[in-house]
């Protein structure tokens, strides 16, 4: 090919090298810095790709991350094989918590080449080595991460259902990776099963470490055991196996993952960065892999949800179902179940064509009237079409049919995240309330009855779910953080205008149910609990005034944004206005008359709701449907006395609000998920002004 001239080069020949001006200008950069010029756009970041940015280019591999090549066959000692081991339990609760595979399980070399680790293929010629033991990699080493895999089968095709929200609560994204999703649970259950037996009978694994494999082997066979089984054909089995796993996870506890030195060969078997490897969109974030302890604690956390599972598949009382999934997001201690256990509680309770794998749509519905009322549904059908004035045939089968999707939905909600579980109920109001202006529709037709008649009251079964769960609606938001300090007093004054109306439904019902029935012992704890809890949300409202503009044309508008769900089109559709509705103007009228209230005491307050709380705590009285979950209601109850007591030190009357420094309550959900705590060294400033007071 004809060389071309100087003069015929493309942009001519007139360069000058510019690289000391770039080095001078950056003299004063630190390392890794970045200048970006302003307009700096997502099409800028992207062409940093042809540039090699490090930061941005998931392929560009710096120095400080290059690696020896990986072999799978390199020799290992048992201390090795059970710190992989260790590490691979750690990735896997890393996926539970919402991290990519390609960030966590798949690091793991060992799971990307598993269709290569067999006995058989074992390369001639390796160094035999005592210590090391060649069958550790194919037998031992293979099982585990067979097993792992095939977990995480399990768990992403449960969470792939939809229940809960893929790249939200986990990540679907396997990167064309596979987890074994062609063997099955047996063979994956036989290979670990010939490995166990290989340690025992070897005898080429010191002793040590032959106890702490056997244990981590048998753990995973358990947790893939319980994973597979069906929970409604043998419940004493799925519990066996849950005791079981706890057994050989004590004994894991009991031979700790051993520490490495840096230049051991297992720290080879875990590549932070493999996603650049794999078919993966994900940008690539190194995740620190917690202390081992915190992982026991995870499975532990795990095993939890699956007995608290068993139990709630033996629970035939809708109400204790949500009595159960709310006591999940109201207490912080234990936390919030992992996807997978939220996933699977919700397939429990709801597959899609029977509850509790047994019951139609019609259980659901009986089961409602009777846990409300203390009445069947047939006997409410018998009455009305005995009753009726009207030549109409009633809409049964729409009402049956609303009312199953209604709830199999709302139950399904309580497992959800607290996000997603706050905004499905301000969906469902709307839904729930024209379920209730159906029912008063179906009573109308009937003559009027007397108060005590156990028939008047069918609408307010709907009522007191719908109430419920618009106070659920509003005290969410205090546990989830999203009111501005502005919208707080609101929130408290509107919770305690709907609880309001909630004891009123409540006070009416219980002139008709039947005493000391299961409706009636639940009714009169909903009744007293709601009491104390509007004793609480009541001085709230009255000390968190300050925080208020008082410009109520901007909160106005910011009410109207947060309340939305409460002014939504399918209202219109009712004739019946919706109860309990969130009114703003009455919300202004009532501040002012507030803070000339000179007969109301803050704190006398908290201490009258203490002293509801605090008979209910020592009786153990926990209500009708409490069942198993009684300790756990009583322990939200004493979260709400420590929370009257952590308050009690606010003003004792409206009169010395002025003096009240606002700015000592704050807000914590960890600590309770609706009322603040007072700091301390203001509640003793609180004391000793009460003191000075009271000696002048």
């Amino acid at each position: 090919m004809q060389n071309l001239a100087i003069d015929e080069l493309p942009g001519g020949d007139n360069f000058s090298d510019v690289t000391s001006i770039f080095i001078d200008a950056a003299a004063h950069m630190e390392p890794g810095g970045l200048i970006l010029r302003e307009g700096f756009t997502l099409q800028d970041a992207m062409s940093a790709f042809e540039i090699g940015e490090p930061r941005l280019d998931s392929g560009m591999v710096v120095e400080e991350e290059e690696r020896p090549p990986f072999d799978v066959w390199a020799p290992l000692l048992p201390q090795e094989i059970c710190w992989i081991i260790d590490r691979s339990f750690s990735y896997e609760m890393l996926w539970h918590a919402g991290n990519p595979l390609a960030h966590t399980v798949f690091t793991c070399l060992y799971a990307l080449v598993i269709s290569e680790m067999h006995a058989d293929v074992l390369p001639y010629g390796l160094d035999h080595d005592a210590l090391r033991p060649p069958q550790l990699i194919p037998v031992v080493l293979r099982a585990s991460i067979c097993g792992l895999l095939k977990c995480c089968d399990l768990s992403w095709r449960e969470l792939s259902k939809g229940h809960v929200h893929d790249a939200e609560d986990w990540q679907s994204d396997k990167g064309d990776t596979s987890l074994l999703e062609g063997m099955s649970v047996q063979n994956v259950i036989i290979g670990l099963d010939v490995a166990t037996n290989w340690l025992l009978k070897s005898k080429k694994v010191p002793d040590p470490w032959v106890t702490a494999l056997v244990a981590r082997l048998n753990l995973r066979k358990a947790l893939l055991q319980t994973i597979d089984a069906n929970i409604f054909k043998s419940t004493s089995v799925f519990l066996d196996l849950i005791n079981i796993a706890r057994n050989h996870l004590k004994t894991v506890r009991t031979y700790p993952s051993p520490n490495l030195a840096p230049t051991s060969a297992a720290h080879l078997a875990f590549d932070p960065y493999i996603a650049r490897t794999l078919n993966s969109t994900v940008p690539i974030r190194v995740i620190d892999v917690p202390p081992i302890t915190e992982t026991w604690d995870a499975i532990d956390a795990l095993l939890d949800g699956w007995e608290e599972q068993q139990l709630l598949s033996q629970t035939f009382n809708v109400s204790t179902w949500e009595l159960a999934g709310n006591l999940r997001v109201w207490l912080p201690n234990p936390p919030l179940r992992i996807p997978y256990i939220r996933s699977s509680t919700q397939s429990v309770f709801y597959d899609g064509l029977l509850v509790l794998n047994k019951y139609n749509p019609t259980w659901v519905m009986d089961r409602f009237f009777f846990e409300t009322l203390g009445v069947s549904y047939q006997s409410v059908i018998q009455f009305v079409e005995q009753n009726t004035q009207s030549t109409r045939p009633q809409p049964w089968a729409d009402l049956q049919r609303g009312h199953f999707k209604l709830m199999t939905e709302y139950i399904r909600a309580l497992w959800y995240n607290p996000c997603r579980r706050r905004r499905y109920f301000m969906k469902a109001l709307v839904d729930l309330h024209i379920y209730y202006t159906r029912l008063m529709a179906v009573t109308s037709t009937m003559p009027d009855l007397q108060s005590t008649h156990i028939m008047k009251h069918i609408p307010a079964c709907a009522l007191v779910w719908r109430l419920s769960v618009v106070r659920e609606v509003v005290l969410s938001g205090f546990q989830l953080e999203l009111y501005t300090s502005e919208e707080k007093p609101f929130a408290y004054w509107y919770a305690s205008q709907v609880i309001e109306a909630h004891l009123a439904c409540l006070d009416d019902m219980l002139l008709a149910v039947q005493p000391d029935c299961l409706a009636d012992r639940e009714m009169r704890f909903q009744h007293s609990f709601l009491t104390a809890l509007q004793a609480m949300t009541i001085p709230m409202f009255a000390l968190s005034m300050p925080l208020m503009s008082f410009a109520w044309q901007q909160m106005h508008a910011n009410f109207l944004r947060r309340y939305k769900w409460a002014f939504g089109r399918g209202y219109d559709l009712s004739s019946v206005p919706a109860v309990a509705a969130p009114d703003f103007d009455n919300f202004t009228n009532v501040c002012g008359r507030m803070l000339q209230d000179e007969t109301f005491s803050p704190s006398d307050s908290f201490k009258f709701a203490q002293s509801i709380l605090t008979p209910l705590i020592e009786s153990r009285s926990a209500g009708g449907y409490a069942g198993l979950w009684t300790d756990e209601r009583i322990q939200l109850l004493r979260n709400l006395v420590g929370a009257c007591q952590r308050l009690q030190d606010v003003p004792s009357s409206m009169a010395e609000m002025p003096s009240f420094d606002v700015g000592l309550l704050k807000w914590d959900p960890q600590i309770n998920p609706w009322f603040p705590v007072l700091e301390s060294e203001g509640a003793e400033r609180r004391r000793n002004v009460h003191v000075r007071r009271a000696e002048t």
